[in-house]
């Protein structure tokens, strides 16, 4: 009887600190002992693995419906990227979710194995999943002119593939592939699976909205207050966005149940957060004022300009810069005699104009627009400012603005009910410095 009591008495202290350690993962080692750290932070990559196009019919006519995404070269940003940073040695490399393009399991694997030398140096590769990466529906290889069902990717591939991220994870969500990361003894960032995805294979587009579940929030509160029991601030990731970002666009991309967050950020004192999805470079502040904390939304990697960002963290201070992708320093001599790599950024602006040109084009013939002259001014001029908007250079000076609005594409733009309205909400941000940001705090 008394080794029976002495087993359940051990039994007790086991599971006794293993509860402990559940609720207070704190033990895990953080990923820099070093009180300034920095990370770098980039959103949709939208990769596709080499191995499921080639050059034919399928694939040149879904680049058509890329919305100005770079689908061809993208292993090669991808290998500037990573040299970059092998040079660099941030602590981190971060990516917000929409990995790939459209969900396909060989995609996510060929995408890992591109940033494992960052993880060989040391760097930590931390990812979260985008609407578009599991249990996507529209995963598909392009072959000839055939578009053919491909692996997706589920909830255990996601954490298989991605398993470096995992493995310096202090707490993970059981009911998400959210995980909490100690990045030093004063900051710890939260990763939030906000997607809301299939239990099993899809035959049907992607979610475009997101929402923390019930079971998530609390846990996210659980994290929350254990980084204020540990005197550390909170850095938030997630894929869908805080914040409202654009009047006219906004439907899909805001969490659902933004309101519900924001109340936790402002209970612990949340100085930042990043997402991605919406594709355009913005930093803003709550448009209503009641949220302290700042967004940073990445543009996305895979249109103009292929930016990241470098965030620096000291004990009082966080610093974001933005950065553009230079692939010339890494090209092959091979790759240096195509005029699309060795002018990556001019062939990517060029991508994303086209792309709102014909925006415009087909919205104006949709409204009575068939002067052909008036439609190239309008297209031209769309094409610039989306772009601007995009790249988060909207915040013109007096004299940008008076030659927008006397730009003869102006009045054409303003025919279409939908392009004046869009207009409104891209011209000129009232918010932040979409660039750069500085956080002091005690």
């Amino acid at each position: 009887m008394k080794v029976v009591k002495y087993f359940a008495a051990l039994l007790g202290m086991v599971l006794f600190a293993f509860a402990l350690s559940q609720v207070h993962p704190d033990h895990n080692a953080p990923l820099t002992s070093d009180t300034h750290a920095n990370i770098w932070v980039l959103s949709d990559t939208h990769f596709i693995a080499p191995s499921l196009h080639d050059e034919h019919t399928a694939y040149t006519e879904i680049k058509k419906s890329a919305a100005g995404k770079d689908m061809d070269y993208q292993p090669v940003a991808i290998h500037a990227l990573v040299q970059r940073a092998l040079k660099a040695r941030p602590t981190a490399l971060i990516i917000t979710g929409d990995v790939t393009f459209n969900g396909a399991k060989a995609s996510a694997e060929s995408l890992m194995r591109r940033l494992q030398p960052l993880v060989d140096n040391g760097t930590k590769v931390l990812i979260i999943p985008g609407n578009h990466d599991i249990y996507d529906g529209w995963a598909r290889a392009y072959k000839g002119k055939q578009q053919l069902m491909t692996e997706q990717i589920s909830p255990s591939d996601w954490r298989q593939i991605f398993h470096t991220s995992y493995a310096q994870a202090a707490a993970q969500d059981p009911n998400s592939l959210s995980y909490r990361v100690n990045l030093n003894h004063q900051y710890q960032l939260l990763l939030l699976d906000s997607n809301i995805y299939t239990i099993e294979p899809s035959n049907r587009p992607p979610n475009t909205g997101g929402k923390l579940s019930p079971q998530t929030l609390s846990w996210v509160r659980q994290q929350l207050a254990i980084g204020a029991h540990a005197h550390r601030k909170s850095i938030v990731f997630m894929h869908h966005n805080l914040y409202n970002h654009n009047e006219a666009v906004n439907a899909g991309y805001v969490l659902d149940n933004s309101d519900a967050l924001k109340k936790l950020l402002t209970k612990y004192h949340v100085p930042l957060l990043f997402s991605g999805h919406i594709h355009a470079q913005d930093i803003s502040r709550d448009p209503a004022g009641q949220c302290p904390t700042i967004e940073v939304v990445s543009g996305a990697f895979s249109i103009s300009p292929a930016s990241y960002g470098i965030v620096s963290f000291s004990p009082d201070q966080i610093t974001y810069q933005k950065k553009t992708t230079n692939l010339t320093p890494y090209l092959t001599s091979a790759q240096r005699k195509n005029p699309d790599l060795l002018h990556y950024q001019r062939y990517l602006k060029r991508l994303f104009l086209e792309d709102g040109e014909a925006l415009a084009y087909g919205d104006l013939l949709d409204n009575g627009v068939t002067k052909e002259h008036d439609l190239d001014a309008a297209a031209r001029l769309m094409g610039i400012l989306n772009w601007r908007f995009f790249t988060g250079d909207d915040h013109p000076s007096k004299a940008e603005l008076k030659r927008f609005h006397a730009d003869p594409g102006w009045a054409v733009l303003e025919r279409s009910p939908m392009l004046r309205r869009y207009l409104k909400t891209i011209v000129q941000d009232h918010n932040l410095n979409n660039q750069h940001l500085v956080i002091r705090h005690p």
